[in-house]
């Protein structure tokens, strides 16, 4: 992902040389993200580290990709090859996901091997199969969508049904549970914003949740550590397992710090140094799970109040780019990019990873380019 971005920009820099005013396009978002990443930077100045982590270092190349990225993305066509690749890499993963899981070949992480040697978590290429779930979810929902408003053609009949077939079994298989709750939140969110008739949608609740209890009772029946997790979502605190001491321990942090916070990065480092007394006995997680708590324990209010602006503009973003056509095309894709920004945050808040989550900053692109035409350009489609 990363060296693609970089190569992205690099192509999008040397095509606008002669005309680079293409690479700061008009939008609602460009704004809050540099003055978050600026902040960002600036936290490094009261870390008692003052060492940037691989977030910090890596966040101007996501923000520079979302600045130069719309300038290559310039029709429908373009907005479909997304799709394409979204789709075939969730039906790749998915597959490489269920060879783990069922007949057991390429696990590379014996961490996530379960005691009995024979469960295990599927990551596929993921260094955490909450990671993997998260990709998941976001292209199911873009499956989902895809078929429901552009009816079938080649794209959906041959990639996005079949993706979706294969993408809930290997969402299963990642035993995620922030993953699952997000996949079903991020496709009611499509369903809900999608340009399709009133009824549909409710047909469309009403059969999903039938399906998903369906499910759910052939879990059960099953047994075993899948129906073991899905148990636990019942209990918040359970479902928080370690998190919970994570979250008293940033918080402390906060109100020893409430305005600018431990500085940049540097939640790790003062949780085992000054705060060690909030970790129980057995623990042997000190990152943290939730990113508001990350970003409150780090930055203080100034970072909280950068991300309120932030998912502010965000939403006035999508809004924008929802109403910019009168493509039900244009306004699947802006639906889409506003159900996955509320995933992937989601997500977020019981596994980290917000402000270095690389889908994130492409989500953040395709909303930008949706926000300057692009899904208005090219072949009438739908």
């Amino acid at each position: 992902t990363l060296a693609a971005m970089l190569a992205t920009i690099l192509v999008a820099v040397i095509r606008a040389r002669h005309n680079p005013r293409v690479l700061f396009p008009n939008s609602a978002v460009l704004l809050p993200l540099t003055v978050l990443l600026f902040v960002s930077v600036l936290g490094l100045a009261w870390s008692s580290t003052m060492r940037p982590s691989n977030g910090i270092l890596i966040m101007p190349m996501y923000v520079a990709f979302v600045f130069v990225a719309p300038s290559l993305i310039e029709d429908r066509r373009d907005l479909d090859r997304i799709v394409l690749a979204f789709l075939a890499a969730a039906s790749i993963l998915s597959v490489v996901a269920i060879a783990q899981r069922v007949p057991g070949v390429f696990q590379w992480r014996d961490i996530l091997v379960r005691s009995d040697d024979v469960s295990y978590r599927s990551n596929a290429f993921f260094a955490d199969p909450n990671n993997l779930a998260r990709f998941l979810a976001i292209s199911m929902a873009l499956a989902a969508g895809s078929i429901l408003v552009t009816g079938p053609r080649r794209l959906t009949v041959y990639v996005a049904a079949p993706m979706l077939a294969l993408s809930t079994i290997g969402i299963v298989a990642t035993a995620s549970r922030s993953g699952w709750l997000g996949m079903l939140l991020a496709s009611f969110l499509v369903v809900m914003i999608a340009p399709i008739r009133g009824y549909t949608k409710i047909r469309l609740t009403a059969v999903a949740f039938g399906g998903l209890t369906f499910l759910l009772a052939l879990v059960f029946l099953q047994g075993g550590s899948n129906a073991e997790r899905v148990k636990s979502l019942a209990s918040g605190v359970e479902l928080l397992g370690q998190r919970s001491f994570l979250i008293k321990g940033g918080w402390e942090m906060w109100k020893d710090n409430p305005l600018v916070g431990v500085g940049s990065g540097n939640y790790q480092h003062t949780l085992l140094v000054s705060y060690l007394w909030t970790l129980p006995g057995w623990a042997t997680t000190t990152l943290s799970h939730t990113s508001l708590i990350s970003i409150l324990a780090e930055l203080g209010i100034v970072g909280v109040g950068m991300i309120s602006f932030f998912a502010f503009r965000m939403v006035v973003a999508c809004r924008a780019a929802f109403t910019a056509s009168d493509s039900r095309y244009s306004r699947l894709m802006a639906a889409w990019c506003a159900a996955a920004l509320v995933e992937i945050l989601f997500q977020s808040q019981s596994e980290g990873r917000l402000l270095d989550e690389p889908f994130l900053y492409v989500i953040l692109a395709i909303v930008v380019a949706l926000e300057v035409g692009a899904g208005a350009r090219g072949p009438k489609l739908v």
